[in-house]
Order: C-alpha cells, then sequence, then structure tokens
C-alpha cells in the first residue's frame, strides 16, 4: 500500500465527515485498497442492531437499504460472523475483523434474501466498540462480477481497520449532532405546542434509541418516557412510530 497515497485519501475523507455525501465517497475513497459493491454502518443496542448508514457507487441504490432494513428485521440472530467477533474481548475503540463467504452461510432464507438475491458473495466487516461499550459494524460486500476479495485486498482492509473505525465513528457523532439539533428544530416547527420533553423524546425516538436507552439518557422512567411520547404523539396526530419516522426521516 502507497502510505502518501493511503495520507492524501484518508485526508480527503476526513473532510468529508459530518457531512451528507460521506457515504457517496466512502466507497470511492477505498476502492483503491478494497473494491466492493455496497457497505452498511450498524449500532447493535440492547441486542437489537439499527442500520446508522448504507451506500454504493451502483444506481441501484435501494439494494443496500433494503438489505440492511432485512438484516435488521429478521436475520441478525443468523449471523454468525458477528457472533464470532462479538465474543472477542473488545474493549471501547479496540477493534476486530472478519469475513464471510455467502456459500458458508448455513441458514438459507438470509443467505438467498440478503445475498444470493443481489449478487453479493462475500462481506469484510470491521467491529469495534463505541464509547458507551455498544459494538458497531462497518461491513463491505463483494458482487459476483467482481470474484471474492484478494488476500491482498483482506489485509489492506485489517490495516485499514482501526482508522475506518476511528473515522466512521467521528462522521457518526457529527452528522448526529447536526441531525439532532435538526430534528429537534423540524419538531417544533411543524408543532409549536411541543414541550422541550416532548421534542427530546421524539429526536431520540428518530435517532433509533431504544426506550430503555431513551430513560437513561435523560436520567428518567421509561414510563416517563412513554408518557411523554404519548403527548407528543397526541400533539402531532399520530399513533405509531413508523408515523414519525414518514414524517421527519423521509420528508
Amino acid at each position: 500500500m502507497n502510505n502518501n497515497l493511503e495520507f492524501s485519501n484518508f485526508i480527503d475523507l476526513v473532510a468529508l465527515m459530518g457531512r451528507p455525501d460521506f457515504d457517496t465517497h466512502l466507497l470511492l475513497y477505498l476502492n483503491k485498497w478494497i473494491r466492493s459493491k455496497y457497505f452498511s454502518i450498524l449500532r447493535v443496542e440492547d441486542k437489537t442492531p439499527v442500520l446508522l448508514l448504507c451506500g454504493t457507487q451502483d444506481e441501484e441504490r435501494t439494494v443496500p437499504w433494503s438489505c440492511g432494513q432485512s438484516y435488521v428485521r429478521k436475520y441478525h440472530h443468523y449471523d454468525d460472523l458477528y457472533v464470532r467477533l462479538s465474543d472477542k474481548d473488545i474493549q471501547p475503540h479496540q477493534t476486530a475483523t472478519g469475513y464471510l463467504c455467502a456459500d458458508d452461510i448455513i441458514f438459507s432464507p438470509y443467505r438467498q434474501e440478503i445475498y444470493e438475491k443481489n449478487g453479493l458473495i462475500q462481506r469484510l466487516c470491521g467491529f469495534y466498540r463505541d464509547d458507551d461499550n455498544q459494538p458497531i459494524l462497518f461491513n463491505f460486500y463483494r458482487h459476483k462480477d467482481q470474484g471474492l476479495y484478494t488476500d491482498h485486498e483482506i489485509a489492506n482492509f485489517e490495516k485499514m481497520t482501526p482508522a475506518l473505525a476511528k473515522m466512521i465513528q467521528g462522521h457518526l457523532a457529527l452528522s448526529e449532532k447536526s441531525r439532532q439539533k435538526d430534528f429537534k428544530y423540524r419538531l417544533k416547527r411543524y408543532q409549536p405546542l411541543l414541550t422541550q420533553q416532548e421534542i427530546e423524546v421524539c429526536s431520540r425516538i428518530l435517532k433509533g434509541m431504544s426506550y430503555i436507552g431513551i430513560a437513561a439518557d435523560l436520567n428518567l422512567k421509561e414510563s416517563t418516557i412513554k408518557t411523554y411520547r404519548n403527548r407528543a404523539f397526541d400533539k402531532l396526530g399520530i399513533s405509531f412510530k413508523n408515523q414519525l419516522f414518514s414524517m421527519f426521516l423521509h420528508s
């Protein structure tokens, strides 16, 4: 790996941290060392994964999103690679790597819906724990037209994983601050009658946090969080979380 080229590319990518176009450039910048079709980034909270970011250089931009949602909703329990990595004694900010070939996935619905349906044959996975000791996964997927990852690419990935982990963590932190500020502003603008506590709860729901997580974050009881949620939903004219997501994530 050319160290000067590596440094230059990482400087360019660092400049995009926190910006919405980070995801569209990530694969492009990594292409010299790891050629991948799609990528996804997930955080596992209370044993439940949340899809934080995904992307592709391909025109079919819905594929990584739909695959990520299928993984979160139905198949994460069958991910042997995640189990192997999470069983390692990894402390916050430490990293581990692994890879998985689609042919080695035992549970056929998982293999068929995410891999075979989309022509994916292999996945590289970087694993680290964030400040809250929650697992973060960043996955890179190889398409059958590209062939399997070479030994050289796998070695490059292992070398780059610590730097990638720090960069991804920085990007998520910066984008989260921006997004949370935006959510709170938009909630207040959409419904001025919302109280500050109701806005705090709704903005964290939009972040993907569980009610237990929100309660811990705001130092309140879970029942109190649900009371604020119900009051906010009444003022917004909705009844379910997916309606809140439709209003503020897809608008």
